[in-house]
């Protein structure tokens, strides 16, 4: 099954989950979504670096969210990939990422 995905450069069920959950994320930190999608995304500046803030939550349920799991998986991706200059470019450059990520990478990701 997974020889078979390669072949058609197609991902697996948890990083097409991650792409999906990337993208929603940087359309709404770049304005091309919802109102209340864009407002789940604010920037702390710390130092030299800007990171999204990853809301504070009290159960399972608010570490499962997209508030959370948004902010997070944008902070935890490449720099060279969330600050890519257009929706396509970032699609590309994610696929590609995800594609030749390990699967320890991909648990990074989602940790």
């Amino acid at each position: 099954m997974e020889n078979d995905l390669n072949e058609l450069h197609w991902l697996n069920t948890k990083k097409r989950v991650i792409f999906k959950l990337a993208l929603l994320s940087y359309k709404s930190i770049i304005g091309q979504s919802p109102q209340y999608l864009q407002e789940l995304f604010v920037y702390s500046h710390h130092g030299h670096s800007i990171k999204l803030i990853v809301p504070n939550y009290q159960s399972s349920y608010g570490s499962r969210s997209f508030s959370v799991v948004g902010p997070k998986l944008m902070n935890r991706l490449p720099k060279y990939i969330v600050s890519a200059c257009d929706v396509e470019s970032f699609k590309s450059l994610l696929k590609t990422y995800l594609f030749n990520a390990s699967e320890n990478n991909i648990k990074q990701l989602m940790a």
